[in-house]
């Protein structure tokens, strides 16, 4: 050897502690985590919503019908009546797309999930935002209704 001596001691540093670092990183890929699977809820389907009227009186099914898709352009839905007391409508948003079926008649009417794109579906969950558009269809079928 050449007569220098190794130090046993480390330099200091100014650098904090490796678990300071790491810790706030885990915690936000956590709550990443955590918040991805809360996109997705239960599908959300409206089952058998009694038709209420202002006036209390039964309403026609031509008049049901024509409140039901006066609220589906009211909220930018798409509208194909199939059959008597069936329509199919469907949403864009954006790049995604919701499909659903109303089934109506003169005291009640439902709506229920017939398809999607780019919304997570995986047959029984879905991502939340489908939920909120058909709550929110269904908020105004029921002013629609209750202008009858």
């Amino acid at each position: 050897m050449n007569g220098l001596r190794r130090s046993s001691m480390s330099l200091p540093t100014n650098q904090p502690p490796l678990r300071s670092i790491l810790s706030p990183i885990l915690g936000l890929s956590l709550l990443l985590i955590v918040s991805a699977c809360a996109r997705t809820q239960p599908v959300l389907n409206i089952t058998e919503e009694a038709v209420v009227t202002a006036s209390g009186e039964a309403p026609s099914l031509a008049e049901v019908e024509n409140a039901i898709v006066t609220a589906c352009h009211d909220k930018s839905w798409l509208v194909d009546p199939t059959d008597e007391g069936h329509i199919v409508a469907t949403a864009h948003v954006r790049h995604h797309t919701a499909i659903v079926d109303i089934v109506y008649s003169t005291e009640r009417y439902s709506i229920t999930y017939k398809d999607s794109d780019v919304l997570l579906y995986d047959g029984e969950k879905i991502h939340r935002n489908y939920n909120k558009w058909v709550q929110l269809l269904s908020e105004r079928i029921n002013l629609e209704l209750n202008k009858l």
